[in-house]
């Protein structure tokens, strides 16, 4: 139990922030890969899927930053939740080395099922330096990405 896994650090950091906003989970499922924890707000239920990476991809410009989350084997727990009709939020952890660099990426169901709808087996997320929004690829470069905000809050999605 004392051994910390660095998978811990990520989730982690992802429970501090909702326990900040007096949220308090519980788990359903884990692995070395995902976590899925149930919360009930007085906004409204979710069911928080959380994926993290590590590193950002080794690009050409320090002033664009990349993460790929695979989700191979998430599309079927994912689309079953939905299905279930559960309001299901995906919490994309976009780590750095230095840690305090990490951000978070934010998705509601919606932008869940149109990235699900393109039969993609990963999301590319990027940002770059300075801008207010992350882009997710859907195909046809940067001018039609998908915008996430970089500064949104879970009320913003539930």
């Amino acid at each position: 139990m004392s051994k910390l896994k660095e998978a811990d650090f990520y989730y982690g950091s992802v429970l501090s922030t909702l326990f900040t906003n007096h949220i308090t989970p519980v788990l359903i499922e884990n692995d070395k890969d995902r976590q899925v924890y149930d919360y009930s707000t007085d906004k409204g239920d979710f069911r928080a899927y959380i994926k993290y990476r590590t590193s950002k991809k080794n690009l050409k410009s320090d002033n664009y930053f990349s993460w790929d989350f695979v989700l191979t084997n998430d599309i079927d727990e994912i689309k079953k939740y939905i299905d279930d009709n559960y309001n299901i939020v995906l919490f994309l952890v976009c780590g750095s080395k230095n840690l305090k660099e990490s951000e978070l990426a934010i998705l509601n169901k919606d932008e869940i099922k149109l990235i699900l709808s393109l039969n993609k087996q990963s999301i590319t997320i990027s940002r770059k330096k300075g801008e207010k929004a992350f882009r997710i690829s859907i195909g046809g470069g940067r001018d039609k990405a998908m915008p996430i905000k970089s500064s949104r809050k879970l009320e913003d999605v539930i």
